[in-house]
Formats: C-alpha cells, structure tokens, sequence
C-alpha cells in the first residue's frame, strides 16, 4: 500500500507544480492587459450616435492644418471610420479599408483621427499607404458623436441619417 500512497503523493505535487505554472502564465496575461487598458475592470463605450439620428455636417482639419467640413445632403452616402495611429486594430483593418474603397466606389470614405497631434498623423498616413484616402483629425467631431473608442465606424445615408454604426474589429 505504500507505493500507492506514493505515487498518489507525487502526482500530486506534479499537478501542484503544473497548477502553479498556469497561474503564473494567467498573472502575466492580466499584467499585460492591465498594461494595455489601465485600471479598469471593464470599458464600456458610449453606444454613439443613435441610429435614425441626422448628422448635418461632419469637422476637422486636413494634415496641413486647413479647416475641412462635409455637409449633408451629400451627392453619396458615407462611411466615416473613426481611428487613431496609436491603435493596433486600426492598423490590422488598414487593408480591408482599402478594399472596401475599391469594391464599393459608390460610397465616400472618410478616416477620422481621434488624435489631434498633427505630426503623427502624417507619419501615420505615409506609413500605411493612405495618401489617396480622406484622413482627418477631428477629436471635436468624435466627441460631439460620443465616440470614444476606435476603430469606430458609422454609415450615413446622403441625408445624413445614421444608418449603422459600431465598433469595427474585422472586415
């Protein structure tokens, strides 16, 4: 009977060992997220403009620092995509933007920046490839919608109306 409780015995400090190593893998994943987003339990995000809601006019400043509006009505419909430089799933959605401009021509894009410095912006557009795209910053325009994460889409029929609008994470 000994080497039964023997072996009972070892295997289990070996799933002690192995628990303790997955705890620690665990505890460096939160670190990390606890690193990425702060403090906070959870992030909720305020829903954005309500849909049906009529957007007049769209704001912000090209990257020469001239004013730019869009007015609605509008000879199209549009879709706004709030980002930022410093977001890593704006970058990963980079290209699916691109080929939403080429497979739907029929309908304005307008990228957004939440982020006012003017110098990032630029290296932001140069790196990614987005020279032929329309690139705004407008932190005004993303508040005054009540948007407060990115990447941020919502969709305007040529009245302006909000159509759909949401979080974008994927193609």
């Amino acid at each position: 009977m000994e080497g039964a409780w023997l072996v009972s015995y070892l295997a289990l400090w070996l799933l002690t060992v192995i628990l303790g190593v997955v705890v620690l893998a665990h505890s460096r994943l939160l670190g990390l997220l606890h690193y990425r987003l702060g403090p906070s339990g959870a992030r909720p995000l305020a829903d954005g403009p309500e849909l049906g809601s009529t957007v007049t006019h769209l704001e912000g400043r090209t990257l020469d620092g001239t004013a730019w509006s869009y007015s609605f009505p509008s000879p199209r419909e549009v879709l706004v995509v709030f980002v930022s430089p410093q977001c890593q799933t704006c970058n990963s959605l980079l290209p699916h933007i691109k080929d939403f401009t080429r497979a739907h021509p029929e309908v304005d894009l307008l990228l957004i920046s939440t982020l006012d410095d003017t110098a990032m912006n630029r290296a932001y557009v140069a790196f990614s490839g987005l020279e032929r795209l329309t690139y705004v910053s407008g932190s005004r325009q993303a508040e005054a919608l009540e948007i407060e994460g990115t990447p941020y889409a919502v969709f305007l029929d040529r009245a302006g109306v909000v159509r759909n609008k949401g979080v974008v994470n994927n193609y």
